[in-house]
């Protein structure tokens, strides 16, 4: 099992078409380095795909998700911020994944990261 210490969530829409390269790129130029045991994740403007990459501390993994009949809820319009992304806690995350409301689930709220 791959320890994930911290969960980022990107504010805008990504094109899914790019790879781990592209996002590790725009990963670093937001945050100017990746951190090990953190997993970043990527939406579609759609908001029926996701894409999550995750550093395991030795490499990269990506991982996609895509919702055939629905979308996942709550990215498009509720992520309309000037922030570049949120950091949500894993009960959020195992929501957000199962394509279930997932924006006031566990103990802590959204926390924006700038």
């Amino acid at each position: 099992m791959i320890a994930i210490n911290h969960i980022w969530l990107s504010t805008t829409p990504m094109d899914m078409r790019c790879g781990s390269g592209k996002l590790l790129a725009h990963i670093i130029t937001e945050h100017q380095s990746i951190r090990p045991h953190c997993a970043y994740l990527f939406y579609n403007k759609a908001g029926t795909r996701l894409k999550v990459l995750i550093h395991d501390g030795l490499g990269i993994w990506l991982c996609s998700r895509q919702l055939d009949d629905n979308k996942f809820h709550g990215l498009t319009k509720a992520l309309t911020t000037t922030q570049t992304g949120i950091s949500i806690n894993r009960e959020q995350f195992n929501a957000l994944i199962s394509g279930l409301p997932w924006r006031n689930m566990g103990q802590d709220k959204l926390t924006p990261i700038l």
